[in-house]
């Protein structure tokens, strides 16, 4: 091994993974350092049992989709040749007692909003009025995305004044401000567009619209995908570009400090493997895929406030519990319909009740239980199933507080309880299912935080919240106070997939372009 490089990745989440290959592709010579054995941060597959274990990924939207901000990493690395992914039927179903019969809710705008009227034919004008605002918002990012060169815009500039209108006049809306204006107090419609809320926040009078809009409008518009053999397959194919264009990946070391320069720029990385020895790599360019909480940590002290200072007392996003469980037979055997079910229990009568569910798990199971997104990963032939074990996914909210202070014999009971009442709701949902339940494995928030680094097991980086002003740009805070040192990870955007790989290449950009101004 060489100890210099062009650029040093800290952290081989998608953020990272996408930044150093990125930053690889143009010839520089790239060192990745991942404190964990796997590659991939929560993009990962892993083994418990028999069981191959999809860690996070449930569905994504296609790169070649209009305007999906994938699209072009995807072009760039050549990945679309590389990863398959494999189509979900429809985006999800919805058993919640308030709405009546389950409610599949399709892929397609048209589809989806002929779905809903059919359900709910009281609010066809609001349906309607509702869904043009999202597909508004996705025209003025179709309008805005890269693929479009400047004849196109050319000859679209009439369609201009409508798509930004769609934008701006909800720029700094909640997700409930925009549903009130709909549809009023009917929270059965409420439940019926955000049922799996989840996925983003548990607070829908602080999730940002313009963040359902854009993530939730995409599955709407152009469906969900699975990623064939699981995520892992796409972390890993990320760090073999870095290694095919002469850098290195080192798993099983930490980062734990940063050397600065005299002038105040990055200089370089000091990192421990498991062994205990401690070394150190030399580059001007660092990509931190992490918290700027932990990166702060690995600074000098004296360079800790300022470089936390755009981040402030800015709210950290939701956590999950998530469960796995390995079948002995498809989950259709028991009448599991759809790929993704979201369960929404009885007690939940409006959609800010989500705000009340990861409390839930600060205690034993009681009579209320959370709501819950199911993955039937068998309805896609995933390439998970081992051994004539077929994985299923539950997840909910979840919070740190509700594990961090106690002690382990405590915490695993507390955790056990909640994987036997969660397989018990199940079996009430679609009888039988207990019994062909043969492996388990259980990710609390504090699992989260463990193994991610996350402060509060963060699992989205920083709460998608409404801007307190109307945004002057795009919602992504890349630079930092140091000169050569980017935050590559969802904790500078959004999160999810897409937005952490957002942020890597956003971070990958931007240190070609300071590179070049100082060429």
């Amino acid at each position: 091994m060489t100890n210099t490089y062009d650029a040093i990745v800290i952290g081989s989440g998608l953020g990272g993974l996408t930044a150093g290959a990125l930053y690889a592709r143009t010839g520089a010579k790239v060192l990745l350092i991942e404190r964990n054995d796997a590659f991939g941060g929560a993009a990962t597959t892993y083994r418990r049992g028999a069981m191959i274990v999809e860690a996070s990924l449930h569905e994504t939207t296609h790169p070649d989709a209009a305007g999906d901000p994938k699209g072009a990493i995807f072009e760039a690395l050549d990945l679309d040749s590389e990863i398959d992914l494999l189509p979900v039927e429809n985006f999800h179903e919805i058993r919640c007692p308030l709405i009546g019969e389950p409610f599949v809710l399709p892929h397609g705008f048209d589809a989806v909003e002929a779905r809903l009227v059919e359900r709910f034919p009281h609010q066809e004008k609001a349906i309607r009025s509702f869904l043009r605002q999202v597909k508004r918002t996705q025209q003025a990012l179709d309008y805005m995305s890269a693929e479009h060169d400047n004849l196109w815009r050319l000859t679209h500039t009439s369609e201009l004044p409508l798509e930004l209108w769609a934008v701006m006049r909800d720029i700094r809306s909640s997700l409930s401000a925009v549903l009130q204006r709909c549809f009023g107090d009917d929270e059965a419609v409420k439940f019926a567009l955000a049922a799996n809320l989840p996925y983003y926040s548990d607070d829908p009078d602080n999730f940002w619209w313009l963040g359902y809009a854009v993530a939730q409008g995409g599955f709407l518009k152009s469906g969900g995908y699975f990623i064939r053999g699981g995520s892992q397959t796409l972390s890993d194919r990320l760090a073999a570009i870095i290694r095919e264009e002469g850098g290195e990946t080192l798993n099983a070391c930490e980062a734990v400090a940063m050397d600065i320069s005299p002038d105040g720029a990055v200089a370089g990385v000091r990192y421990r493997s498991r062994d205990g020895t401690d070394h150190a790599a030399r580059a001007g360019i660092v990509f931190a895929n992490a918290a700027p909480h932990v990166v702060a940590e690995m600074l000098p002290e004296d360079r800790r406030e300022a470089f936390m200072a755009p981040y402030g007392d800015r709210p950290l996003s939701i956590s999950l519990f998530s469960a796995t469980l390995g079948l002995d037979r498809p989950a259709r055997e028991f009448g599991i319909s759809s790929y993704s079910t979201q369960l929404i229990p009885a007690w939940m009568t409006r959609l800010s009740d989500f705000r009340d569910v990861a409390a839930l798990l600060g205690d034993m199971p009681g009579k209320k239980l959370p709501a819950f997104g199911v993955a039937d990963y068998s309805r896609v032939d995933p390439g998970l199933a081992s051994e004539g074990i077929y994985p299923l996914a539950v997840v909910c909210v979840d919070r740190l507080e509700n594990w961090q202070d106690l002690d382990d014999d405590t915490y695993h009971r507390r955790k056990d309880a909640w994987r036997d009442a969660i397989i018990g709701r199940l079996d009430e949902e679609w009888p039988g299912f207990a019994g062909a339940v043969v492996e388990t494995t259980v990710a609390t928030a504090r699992t989260m935080h463990d193994y991610l680094n996350t402060p509060g097991g963060a699992v989205y980086g920083f709460a998608p919240i409404p801007p307190e002003h109307f945004p002057k740009g795009p919602p992504q805070r890349l630079a930092t106070s140091i000169d050569g040192l980017w935050i590559a990870s969802s904790f500078a955007g959004f999160g999810g997939y897409t937005g952490a790989m957002m942020a890597g290449a956003g971070a990958a950009r931007a240190a070609m372009r300071e590179e070049r101004s100082k060429g």
